[in-house]
Order: C-alpha cells, then sequence, then structure tokens
C-alpha cells in the first residue's frame, strides 16, 4: 500500500511538472506573439502617419498654380491663343440631329477660313 501512495505522489508531482513546464512554453510563447503584435501595430501607425504626409505633400506639390508655373518654366509652354480655339460647329464631321433624324453638314466655310488663317501662319 505504502509503494501505491508513493507511485501516486511520483505520479501526481510528474504531472505537475508537464503541467508547469507546459504553461511555462504557453505563457512565453504568448508573449512573443503580444511583442510581434506591438511591432506590427507600431509599423502600421508609422504608415498611416507616412500616408498622411505624403497626402499633405500630394496636395501642396499638385496645386493648380504650381503646376501651372512648372509647365510654363519646365515646358516652355505658352497660353493658348484665341485663333487656337475653334468653334465646335467648325469641326469636320457629320453627325445626325438625334431628335429629328436628318443629318447635318459642318460649317465648312468656318473651317477653310481656320485652316487658310494657320497655314498663312506658318
Amino acid at each position: 500500500m505504502g509503494s501505491i501512495k508513493t507511485a501516486m505522489v511520483v505520479l501526481w508531482l510528474t504531472f505537475f511538472l508537464f503541467l508547469a513546464v507546459g504553461s511555462s512554453v504557453l505563457k512565453n510563447r504568448v508573449q512573443d506573439l503580444e511583442r510581434r503584435l506591438a511591432n506590427i501595430n507600431s509599423s502600421i501607425q508609422k504608415d498611416i502617419n507616412d500616408i498622411h504626409i505624403l497626402k499633405a505633400e500630394w496636395s501642396l506639390y499638385n496645386t493648380p498654380d504650381r503646376l501651372q508655373k512648372l509647365a510654363y518654366e519646365q515646358l516652355s509652354l505658352e497660353k493658348a491663343k484665341p485663333e487656337q480655339i475653334i468653334n465646335y460647329s467648325a469641326l469636320h464631321f457629320n453627325y445626325e440631329d438625334e431628335t429629328s433624324g436628318n443629318r447635318m453638314s459642318p460649317n465648312k466655310k468656318a473651317l477653310t477660313t481656320l485652316v487658310k488663317a494657320e497655314v498663312k501662319k506658318k
């Protein structure tokens, strides 16, 4: 009977030893995962802050006035001249009036005048 009690005590001690080692390993694993999660969250927060900064820079660098100034400086663009702008009716194509189905001819005289003016300039 004494040997059964000793065997039971050894069995219980072994069980609690495995339980203690297992819980220690599990605790270390959880702490490692928590550290990794904290690093990932901090990286996400840094990326969010970087995105806010990039959006602010994008807004600053893409203002119409700044882009226009750069276009004139870098591309040697000039402002549009009135003779470069044509009326829609002077475009060379035929189209149908959707309401009546009649075919309409373009304003050929205005187009011819525009083309002649451009040819004289060159």
